[in-house]
């Protein structure tokens, strides 16, 4: 890659797209053979160097170029289209002409550059291809960026590129002059000037350790050459002054004068239409219209019209047109657009996009019915062409059918529009179709995911260290000086603390940029893939996916995936390195693709995001090119990659305050990562972990936030996206969720301190009680998941107000859904009574639940689950004392009043004990149970700070707000809630001391054990800790 600062079709480009082959044996120039190419009677400018191949051989005529070098096999021949002789390229081939600083120095003033050649349309019109030229970071020469004709000209500190649009079979004069007397770069094609840049200052040549060679047939590079041309060239020349236009158009006549001019040829055509058959109402659709020639002729502009129905689709607008302004769009009226192309046509088959789509057409699907599809076509209409201007009749134009599309309506259950039946559906059915929602509703935490990848990223936000270098070769630094180069605060926050992040992830090999999204979009290895599927940087730009036009995708992209999942969802792809959209995503996959301006794709994502399509997309991938531009142009790791990744905190900021105003913050997965880093100006060249070392990030509400993973692979992607998701992942991909520690379930969600609503179930050994604390949104619904313990329910009560919409069990969880004709109070939402028979030495648990609001939002809500021995208003004696409980230390849950006595029509209270996070529930001991007209009482003494404490009073005897200070069973799991943590031991008495364990830690118990009068919970490691409840929190 020569590292341009304007060059943009090759920002990601990196080893494997430049050809080097070795010389073969090179020719010294010999006397100057005569030659007829230039006729004695033409006043012509004199060249400083002039290349021709009349004897059979290059030759430079004037004796500057005095070794001429092969590269592969370039061959000098004839061509039936022109006199004389020719060199032909195949793009694997060139000649290097080695050159001297005294022969630099005079072109330094004002210079220009001449070659006479022909570009044969089957070559490649992806990337830079080059035909006269001596460039690396500097330098100059003429050549195509991608279909333009360009002059390179590295003037006054950056290329200055005038362009034009390139004709392919067809002889081409082309000249670039450097004036610098007038401060102009200027490209001339057949005599004419064609474009023009200013650029005042110094022509900086090309840098490098070999780089001292023109090559013709191609470019120069340290290891020879690359950006090789395919076509013939009959001459070129140097000339070490600045040639005027006159002198130019004498030039182009003379050279154009031995080209044969046969009788005109009228080729015939064949069009095709190449889409998705499938699209969301509402949404973009992408349609991609292609032509290829049967055969070369001189037909030169060619028009049809496209048509389709305006009740089903409007058109948007249309980009990416083969050649530029040489193809134009155009709406005649409704329902009907007109195609025009002077481009250069090819021969190339449908599949080689970069030489025969005319355009990408960009039409919005109109919306269809609920619970419907419509069929639409879109089809060719009549096509007119002509030869310099002359209309040709007899138009032979094949075309190959009509593109069918099916656009589907959403479900017709779905009423907030999101494409998954869920509680905010339920909330929003009318009543009677609330059971028939119910029966349809999942939980899902991710409705959307969003891929951000940073091309040429690298490893950058590991807090620990960084790679950095002042050369050509980072290395990994811990020194804090050097650290403080990187000056990204928000991004470090970011990804450290709100997300879960691998900095020992990895890109597959070669860490170059197609193999890696290739490998993410399509969830496997690339090196693994078949070899026709293997895409490189060059063909990405050139070719379609290779499962084009088979009956089977054998590696189906995750876009398709998750359109035949769910194909009420949409999927959309912003990148500024279109080889991603066109080459890599397949053109039949259901996604909205648009490519971005430079640094534009964050911004581009989050617009998307502000519109109604977002609402119903379940992936949007993104890709940002900037950070690849910079490591190419100068270098990776070093003082200006590091200023210049100063920018991405702005950029990432820019996607998550839009997740967090449309709220969408809590629905999404965001998924960070980078293709590959780099070292010196390129990347891709060894698997060293400057090259090959990426991060790796999530952030979601399920996310264990600051969690540091371990692993993963660009080949991971996919399998994140779906899992996030719930979409099945097919055969053909060979990823995985890399570190499932990322996640964390949903009873573990507490530990986050989200500020949303809350279910707790307390669990007793013949009852659960369920009760919803809501907030400021107003709940119609809940729906929930409750692991059954094995048990079996007799009757599930609920208070007036709350109905059951569904209560089914399978395989011992109960799915639960209910309504609320109002917002939910102190009473529980329900009571679920299990059958006396039922095995009770397990805990019952909501593991899943999600609530809608009458807006149709739909809340992952904290959980809770509590065990209690005691069943709610049952005495555990028909006496009215019961002295066995006399000492048992009990914890108020909820709010509860403290009574001077039990008895009496209207028992008066002493205080109120509210309701209060675990670590400060209200303590109380018990002296004895007792019975009256009132109710089940516990007399009790006050445990807590305050003008009761240590006085004897009674509280009222329900399980729903009182727990045992202690585990009476062993849980699974706890997580450490005390506010300092708390400290193990080795022994039951507490005399070794083992660990210190911080907040928030989870363990895994493997037995609760009764030593020395207390209660102690035995980890799985051996060492003990205290059962009390104030200190840990009982974990599924």
């Amino acid at each position: 890659m020569k590292p341009r600062v304007l060059a943009s079709v090759l920002l990601c480009s990196a080893t494997l797209l430049s050809t080097t082959v070795p010389a073969v044996a090179a020719v010294t120039t010999a006397t100057p053979a005569p030659t007829n190419q230039i006729p004695s009677k033409q006043l012509l400018p004199t060249p400083f160097s002039n290349i021709s191949f009349e004897s059979g051989q290059p030759v430079d005529n004037n004796g500057q170029f005095k070794t001429v070098t092969p590269t592969g096999a370039p061959k000098v021949t004839t061509d039936e289209s022109i006199d004389g002789k020719v060199a032909a390229f195949n793009g694997k081939s060139a000649y290097q002409l080695p050159s001297t600083d005294a022969q630099y120095d005079k072109l330094k003033n004002g210079m220009s550059i001449e070659a006479f050649f022909k570009y044969d349309s089957k070559g490649s019109l992806s990337g830079e291809h080059d035909i006269f030229s001596n460039q690396q970071s500097g330098g100059l020469g003429l050549g195509l960026d991608g279909s333009k004709l360009t002059f390179y000209a590295h003037v006054g500190g950056s290329y200055k590129q005038p362009s034009t649009p390139l004709k392919t079979d067809k002889w081409l004069h082309a000249v670039g002059v450097i004036d610098k007397s007038a401060g102009k770069v200027n490209l001339y094609v057949n005599g004419k000037l064609v474009d023009s840049k200013d650029a005042k200052g110094d022509l900086k040549l090309a840098q490098g350790s070999n780089i001292k060679h023109f090559v013709l047939g191609g470019d120069s590079s340290n290891s020879g050459v690359e950006s090789l041309m395919t076509g013939l060239v009959k001459s070129a020349r140097l000339y070490d002054h600045v040639l005027s236009a006159d002198e130019i158009k004498t030039l182009s006549d003379t050279a154009q004068a031995a080209v044969h001019h046969d009788k005109q040829v009228a080729q015939s055509f064949e069009s095709r239409l190449v889409g998705a058959g499938n699209i969301v109402g509402g949404h973009t659709y992408s349609l991609n219209v292609h032509t290829r020639q049967m055969g070369k002729g001189d037909i030169d502009q060619l028009g049809y019209e496209v048509t389709y129905d305006p009740n089903q689709f409007s058109f948007v607008k249309a980009d990416q047109t083969l050649g530029g302004k040489l193809t134009t769009v155009t709406e005649t009226k409704p329902g009907q657009l007109h195609i025009t192309s002077s481009a250069s046509f090819s021969e190339a088959g449908f599949r080689d996009f970069g030489k025969t789509r005319l355009a990408r057409i960009k039409l919005r699907a109109k919306t269809v019915q609920a619970g419907t599809t419509e069929q639409a076509t879109v089809k060719f209409g009549s096509a007119t062409a002509s030869m310099d201007g002359t209309p040709v009749t007899g138009l032979k134009m094949q075309t190959d059918g009509q593109q069918t599309v099916t656009i589907h309506g959403m479900a017709t259950l779905d009423y907030n529009g999101d494409g998954i039946i869920g509680a905010g559906d339920v909330a929003l059915a009318p009543a009677d179709k609330k059971t028939e929602v119910a029966k349809q509703a999942v939980i899902r935490p991710y409705k959307h995911v969003i891929v951000l990848t940073t091309d040429g990223g690298g490893n950058p936000w590991d807090p620990k260290g960084m790679y950095y270098t002042t050369g050509s070769d980072p290395k990994w630094t811990t020194d804090p000086a050097i650290m403080a180069k990187r000056k990204n605060t928000y991004t470090m926050d970011l990804f450290n603390k709100q997300f879960a992040m691998s900095t020992s992830a990895h890109s597959v090999l070669p860490a170059i940029s197609a193999q890696n999204y290739l490998s993410m979009l399509h969830g496997l290895p690339w090196g693994t893939m078949d070899k026709e599927y293997q895409a490189t940087n060059s063909t990405a730009g050139e070719n379609y996916f290779a499962d084009f036009d088979k009956p089977t995708a054998k590696y189906p992209s995750v876009f398709k995936v998750l359109q035949q999942a769910n194909p009420t969802q949409s999927a959309a792809a912003f990148a500024e390195w279109t080889p991603i959209l066109n080459g890599i995503t397949e053109p039949d996959a259901a996604v909205n693709t648009q490519p971005s301006e430079s640094l534009k794709s964050f911004d581009d994502v989050a617009n998307y995001i502000g519109t109604d399509d977002f609402k119903n997309t379940a992936l949007t991938y993104m890709q940002s090119d900037y950070m690849d531009h910079t490591g190419h142009s100068r270098g990776w790791y070093n003082d200006n990659y590091w200023n210049e990744y100063a920018k991405y905190d702005k950029l990432f900021k820019t996607v998550m305050d839009k997740l967090e105003a449309t709220g969408h913050i809590h629905d999404t997965l965001v998924i960070a990562n980078a293709d590959h880093g780099g070292k010196g100006t390129n990347h891709g060249q060894d698997a060293t972990e400057t090259n090959t070392n990426i991060f790796m990030a999530l952030g979601g509400e399920t996310v264990d936030s600051g969690h540091r993973l371990e692993g993963g692979s660009n080949a991971d992607v996919s399998s994140l996206i779906l899992n996030a998701l719930h979409v099945a992942q097919p055969n053909s991909m060979t990823g995985k969720v890399f570190d499932s520690s990322a996640f964390l379930d949903q009873t573990d969600l507490v530990k986050k301190n989200r500020n949303v609503e809350n279910i707790k179930l307390t669990s007793t050994p013949n009852y659960a009680q369920v009760h919803l604390s809501a907030k400021d949104q107003q709940l119609k619904t809940a729906d929930m998941r409750i692991d059954l313990a094995g048990r079996s329910v007799a009757n599930v009560q609920t208070p007036t107000g709350t109905k059951i919409i569904r209560q089914t069990v399978e395989n011992g969880i109960m799915a639960l859904t209910l309504g609320f004709d109002q917002q939910p109070g102190a009473d529980d939402v329900a009571t679920i009574k299990f059958k006396s028979d039922a095995e009770q030495t397990k805990t019952v648990k909501v593991t899943d639940a999600m609530v809608g609001t009458d807006t149709g939002k739909e809340i992952l809500v904290d959980l809770h689950n509590e065990q209690t021995t005691t069943d709610p208003q049952q005495p555990d004696t028909p006496d009215n004392t019961n002295d066995h409980l006399r000492g048992t230390e009990i914890y108020a849950t909820r709010t509860i009043g403290f009574y001077k006595q039990a008895s009496g029509r209207h028992p008066r209270v002493s205080r109120w004990y509210e309701s209060k996070f675990q670590t400060k529930w209200p303590k109380f001991t018990i002296i004895k149970q007792v019975k009256n007209r009132n109710g089940v009482w516990y007399q009790v003494r006050d445990n807590n700070h305050g003008r009761t404490h240590n006085k004897i009073g009674y509280i009222k005897a329900n399980s729903r707000a009182l727990t045992t200070a202690y585990y009476t069973s062993a849980p699974h799991r706890v997580m450490v809630i005390a506010k300092k943590g708390l400290t193990s031991y080795r022994d039951t008495n507490q005399n070794r001391r083992g660990n210190h364990i911080r907040r928030f830690t989870s363990l895994r118990v493997a037995r609760i054990v009764k030593a020395n009068q207390q209660v102690l919970l035995q980890l799985s490691n051996g060492q003990y800790i205290t059962a009390d409840k104030h200190m840990t929190k009982a974990l599924r």
